[in-house]
């Protein structure tokens, strides 16, 4: 099925489920305002207009006429064009907050492809959701395989994560599934519906509460983790070697997976003190997709203790 296709199931079930949330979806706007939105923020992929030819986003009554409309995709609110571009410029205008990078920085983000980390929002982020906190659902318009890919920026880790989806249409495909089935769609996030409203919840425990904390697994270390400012530091300090460490995380992903095609390993840090409980998160190309390892560093010339790290999150605790 094509986005039109599932976009089109998927409004068949909120009618028939949630239809308060369905009513709040706009009617999509005329040709010639979708092109001056893009015209407004970056050449869009062909996907991207497909899917604002099916509707102008989600409204929510506010003040005194706020009724619960629910959320029509998960725990966020679907834009219009207007949201669309003002929140692209917003994006733009307000430049996120990261530690100095290096000079090559710049020239290491022109070379990227679509679905790598820039640490900042760029001019070819399409926001199309955004939640409450700040945290914006886009789509990453750079060249490369993963064009049009789904992702998330956020105050926290910019956009430091993994590709969602590689498509909207996989997107709205894993949502019209969920929501007809019940099941989790990403971090057992799951759909209710109450009274002809769709939300999304997790059953009993929120992200971020000390009850949740308390579910993670624990991952022990030797020794307490220290904090570091990159910002801080220059080729004067002793610095820790990270071409020795790209090499040891590679060869730890290695082992611990023989039989995966691991290609690569990244940071976004360029100077780490060599400093016993200094550590750096690493995003490990392994068949295609990324996973995170972390690296302590010993304080013993340039060794690190390297852990994957579980995909839900965990809590370190120091034996000493």
């Amino acid at each position: 099925m094509n986005l039109t296709e599932i976009w089109t199931a998927y409004m068949a079930t909120l009618r028939e489920r949630a239809p308060i949330t369905a009513a709040s979806i706009g009617p999509p706007r005329s040709a010639s305002e979708r092109e001056a939105a893009e015209h407004a923020t970056t050449p869009w992929t062909e996907e991207l207009s497909e899917f604002y030819g099916l509707h102008d986003g989600q409204h929510v009554p506010l003040s005194e006429d706020y009724v619960p409309v629910g959320s029509v995709l998960p725990d966020t609110k679907l834009l219009s064009l207007d949201e669309v571009v003002a929140r692209h410029r917003f994006g733009l205008e307000n430049p996120h907050s990261i530690d100095y990078l290096g000079d090559d920085w710049p020239a290491t983000i022109r070379g990227q492809e679509a679905g790598e980390t820039a640490e900042m929002f760029l001019p070819a982020y399409v926001p199309i959701a955004d939640d409450e906190t700040g945290a914006t659902t886009f789509i990453d318009t750079r060249r490369g395989r993963r064009r049009g890919c789904v992702r998330m920026f956020s105050a926290e880790a910019a956009d430091g994560s993994a590709p969602w989806f590689d498509s909207l249409t996989e997107y709205i495909a894993a949502v019209n599934r969920s929501a007809e089935t019940g099941s989790a769609i990403y971090d057992d996030l799951r759909p209710t519906f109450d009274d002809g409203v769709l939300d999304w919840r997790y059953p009993e425990l929120s992200e971020g509460s000390m009850a949740y904390s308390a579910t993670l697994p624990i991952v022990r270390i030797p020794f307490a983790l220290i904090d570091f400012r990159p910002s801080q530091l220059s080729d004067d300090d002793d610095l820790l070697d990270l071409d020795h460490v790209r090499r040891t995380v590679i060869d730890t992903a290695r082992r611990l997976h023989p039989h995966v095609n691991v290609e690569e390993a990244r940071a976004v840090y360029r100077q780490v003190p060599r400093v016993r409980g200094a550590n750096m998160n690493w995003w490990v190309s392994m068949d295609g997709s990324e996973v995170v390892f972390t690296a302590i560093v010993t304080g013993e010339d340039h060794d690190v203790i390297v852990l994957e790290l579980p995909s839900g999150g965990c809590v370190f605790e120091a034996e000493e």
